[in-house]
């Protein structure tokens, strides 16, 4: 429950039940002041009212009216509030018109607060413009831009608050997110007729679907003793992808011995099955069908094109993201760990090959096959993916090793990615025999150390945002940090 709500109320019902005595030492305006008394006490219920249903109106995934536009005291209006309040009663019970004249003077700044406040939120409009893709632990800047559309004064102080919160609910977009980050920008002025840009960077460190909004917009100018504002039901959203590492020698050579030990039943046609290499100088015996006319004929001498047979390997990737029914803090990191290094892999496979299929298998929660040949689309399409895959029973396994085991071939390396700790159970529980060059990596640390590596410095980096004021250059700059969702 809100401070001010709580406060309103307690006013209000004191109100009611001492404006009858407070009447009763009035004398002839008895009648007066208990009418004035009882009103005054409705006045504060219903705002108190008013403020504690705005609060559960804000919870919800929606802007509820009574939230939509507010009034709230901060806490030096609080204390200007109770002192006014005092000296009234006071005033009142004391029959002291000094006290009352004090009263007087000190609702005159409180009046014109609170009106100036109202005529500086009118007609502003506010946008946001995010991307919808991130990189997982990479800094993303957020731009929002406040446009005064009023025609005489300036909107001075003008302070926005935004809401980022991360979607528990997977793929499921209508899903709620839970508020983790509240970042901020601060306008000191903008004119009337302008518009002015605010951005603030924001660094997620994990990854999946990301919720904006609402916008809620505020000021206390110039006293400080009002805030009023409004909230605008805007919302956005964002994909953020795994993090992608880097695969050590290790992985490259032992992917370069076993295309090597493979026996491959190929023939040869021409010379342009192969991939070409480069160019070099026409030496003595060299074909001159391999003589690249074009660019002989630019550098004025014999140039010829060289080729290298293709080695390229398909590769299947099967990821086991199984995970308990109650996951601790460890299963749900073995369950990252795979899927980054499985996004490292398959992307670092796609951008090394040409022409050949690379298969991605997913069994968590959902089973998902993906299967490609080209970069581009795919890279995108293989990313959006695994944003929002979550560990689950995995119980889909067996039938992805079994589809694995109908594509293998001695041109394709398979390679199971788990979260499980027992291997032996595994091998028992799932068809192997049928895939006799799987290669099984279980998702550890100590493990995965020999094939990749990820930029781990920080092992637990805050999510933190900076936020800066700017027209066309830099105006200030303040930073921040806030616990991560």
């Amino acid at each position: 429950m809100p401070l001010l709500g709580f406060l309103s109320l307690m006013a209000g019902a004191g109100m009611l039940y001492s404006s009858g005595q407070l009447a009763e030492r009035a004398g002839e305006w008895e009648t007066h002041v208990e009418i004035t008394g009882r009103l005054i006490g409705v006045i504060l219920l219903l705002w108190g009212v008013r403020l504690v249903a705005g609060r559960f109106a804000r919870a919800g995934s929606k802007v509820g009216r009574l939230n939509r536009n507010r009034v709230m005291l901060p806490r030096e209006g609080m204390m200007y509030l109770l002192i006014m309040i005092v000296a009234f009663v006071a005033s009142l019970i004391g029959r002291s018109n000094m006290l009352m004249l004090v009263f007087s003077i000190m609702a005159g700044p409180f009046i014109v607060n609170g009106w100036v406040t109202f005529s500086l939120l009118r007609r502003n409009q506010v946008q946001r413009r995010v991307s919808p893709r991130a990189m997982c632990g990479e800094t993303i800047s957020v731009e929002v831009s406040l446009r005064n559309r009023k025609l005489w004064f300036s909107s001075w102080l003008m302070l926005v608050r935004d809401r980022v919160g991360r979607s528990s609910g997977g793929s499921n977009r209508e899903t709620s997110a839970e508020i983790g980050l509240e970042p901020t920008v601060l306008f000191a002025s903008v004119r009337p007729g302008t518009e002015r840009t605010a951005c603030y960077q924001l660094r997620l460190n994990r990854r999946g679907h990301y919720l904006f909004g609402p916008l809620e917009v505020s000021t206390r100018f110039p006293l400080g003793l009002v805030e009023r504002g409004f909230v605008i039901d805007q919302r956005g959203e964002m994909l953020v992808y795994p993090q992608i590492g880097i695969l050590s020698s290790r992985w490259y050579r032992e992917s370069q011995l076993a295309a090597e030990m493979v026996e491959r039943q190929q023939t040869r046609k021409g010379m342009f099955e192969d991939d070409f290499h480069h160019l070099r100088n026409f030496r003595s015996g060299d074909s001159p069908r391999e003589v690249h006319w074009r660019t002989s004929a630019r550098m004025n001498e014999l140039m010829v094109q060289e080729f290298h047979q293709s080695r390229d390997q398909g590769l299947i990737v099967l990821l086991d993201l199984w995970q308990p029914d109650r996951p601790s803090d460890s299963d749900t990191e073995r369950v990252e760990l795979a899927v980054s290094f499985a996004a490292t892999i398959c992307i670092d496979h796609l951008r090394q090959t040409r022409g050949v299929e690379q298969v991605l298998s997913i069994c968590g929660r959902q089973s998902t096959s993906l299967r490609y040949t080209t970069t581009g689309y795919a890279v995108e399409s293989l990313l959006d993916t695994l944003a929002l895959v979550e560990g689950g029973p995995a119980n889909g396994l067996a039938e992805a090793m079994t589809e694995a085991s109908r594509l293998m071939s001695s041109l394709v390396r398979c390679v199971l990615i788990t979260t499980r700790r027992d291997g032996g159970e595994l091998a028992q529980q799932l068809p192997c025999d049928n895939l006799p060059h799987l290669e099984i990596i279980h998702s550890e640390y100590e493990h995965l150390a020999q094939w990749f590596t990820l930029d781990r410095s920080s092992p637990n980096p805050p999510s933190e945002f900076q936020q800066n004021e700017r027209l066309q250059q830099p105006v200030s700059t303040e930073q921040a940090e806030v616990a991560a969702p």
